[in-house]
């Protein structure tokens, strides 16, 4: 984990970029100037469906799929280390508190846990691999 905290730069783009760009951040910090060593592009896509629809037509349960594809590069010598989709979801009860904002927060929660929950798998999956940080020669 300090192999690449505060040495890492991102390139977010997708789904709710800005949930996952404020927790990559706090989870392995920015860089000094001119101290990257490596990058990590993030791609996400989100897809959201009910799963549970009402006579009324209406969704009273929903499910939230995240779909994120990592690539971390070791920047300085221009390579590839780990390239990795990883797939997260969860379902919330639609709430009825007028105008959708019951159902308009419980989106919001579920999608930062869900989030939270596939970065928390990469970056395990990188601490905890055997991979080196550096490039193959």
């Amino acid at each position: 984990k300090n192999s690449i905290k505060e040495k890492t730069i991102f390139s977010i783009s997708g789904d709710d970029s800005d949930i996952i760009s404020t927790y990559l951040n706090n989870q392995i910090g920015s860089p000094k100037k001119g101290g990257a060593s490596y990058l990590i592009t993030v791609n996400s896509k989100k897809s959201v469906e009910g799963t549970v629809i009402e006579k009324d037509a209406t969704a009273s349960k929903i499910n939230i799929e995240y779909n994120i594809l990592y690539e971390f590069k070791n920047i300085k010598q221009n390579c590839l280390i780990i390239k990795k989709e990883l797939k997260t979801k969860s379902t919330y009860d639609s709430k009825s508190a007028g105008y959708s904002f019951g159902s308009d927060v419980s989106e919001k929660e579920t999608s930062t846990k869900i989030i939270k929950t596939n970065i928390d798998n990469f970056l395990n999956d990188l601490y905890l691999s055997k991979i080196s940080l550096s490039c193959k020669k």
